[in-house]
């Protein structure tokens, strides 16, 4: 029977800034190696026009089952910084933390759909004479796919009536919508 040392256990790895992409190309290379990348992939709203972005679900980590002996290999890879450790020891992820990242991204993306405006909710403006804006929904006309909004202007508060369009959550983090 082996022991601990030659089974593959799930790892979390801290990646080199902005190298999360190339750690997860080079560490499937590797015998016995195997890498689960997570993304998060969103309509990203812009000035002309929505545009699709994928990002890091856990920026500057990725996963990787490897047997401990095979540790320092994956620590050397290129894009990899470090295995995370809890003291001198690995940190191994649990199977059930695991089991649930699969079930929210089983091929490894998770689509985030349009953010949903509700009445009281603070927006940004992202296009039109208030661009960069913030106000605050005071109406909903979802038929017209058009919002009115309370903003300051000029010294003044005005409701403005805009499109679905033109507006954006002031913290457009795909993250915080999971």
């Amino acid at each position: 029977m082996p022991d601990d040392f030659e089974i593959s256990h799930w790892f979390c790895i801290r990646v080199q800034p902005k190298r999360e992409s190339l750690a997860a190309a080079h560490l499937p290379t590797l015998p016995g190696v195997e890498v689960f990348f997570p993304r998060v992939r969103y309509v990203r709203r812009t000035r002309r026009g929505p545009m699709q972005s994928t990002v890091p679900l856990f920026p500057g980590y990725i996963f990787a089952k490897f047997s401990r002996l095979d540790a320092k290999q994956v620590g050397y890879t290129q894009g990899v910084a470090k295995i995370v450790r809890r003291g001198s020891e690995l940190a191994e992820v649990p199977a059930a933390v695991m089991a649930e990242l699969f079930a929210l991204a089983s091929d490894g993306v998770v689509r985030v759909g349009e953010p949903e405006f509700q009445i009281g909710q603070k927006i940004r403006i992202i296009a039109g004479v208030f661009l960069n804006t913030e106000a605050k929904i005071v109406k909903l006309a979802p038929a017209k796919k058009r919002v009115e909004v309370l903003l300051q202007f000029l010294g003044q508060e005005r409701v403005v009536d805009v499109s679905f369009q033109e507006i954006d959550l002031p913290d457009s983090n795909p993250r915080k919508r999971l």
